[in-house]
């Protein structure tokens, strides 16, 4: 009986500690569906995870936009520039909560950084920051 009673604590303790969060769950398929995105040079589909204001940085445009005028403008920077591959290079959490993700886009003969940032915002987990620099 003592052996049993000391079981369950070691079992729960263990099945909490191996148990991942759902927000790390539902960030680590966030970043799948938004890597998905970028790989299909989607904008629209990219656009699902914009908050509601985003601040944009393309070449040539740097404001802050609403998520439709955001789309807008990644669609055309889509058609410009249609993504011939993509891989993210790194990805990690800064104090705040947020998490972020730097990638390699090929285009052509042109290869761009990508830069986002996913925060939380009511209880959902969207892009605030998302920003593609031609790289030299």
């Amino acid at each position: 009986m003592k052996k049993l009673l000391l079981f369950f604590p070691v079992f729960w303790l263990t099945l909490f500690i191996l148990t991942p969060t759902p927000l790390i769950c539902q960030t680590a398929e966030i970043n799948k569906q938004i890597v998905t995105a970028i790989t299909a040079g989607n904008a629209a589909e990219l656009a699902k995870y914009f908050n509601t204001m985003i601040d944009l940085s393309i070449p040539g445009k740097e404001e802050t936009y609403s998520k439709t005028q955001a789309t807008m403008i990644l669609q055309d920077f889509f058609l410009k520039y249609p993504v011939k591959s993509y891989k993210t290079n790194k990805q990690g959490n800064s104090n705040d909560g947020s998490q972020f993700s730097i990638g390699r886009m090929e285009s052509g003969n042109k290869v761009f950084r990508v830069y986002y940032l996913i925060k939380k915002s009511s209880d959902n987990n969207l892009i605030h920051q998302f920003q593609i620099q031609e790289e030299n």
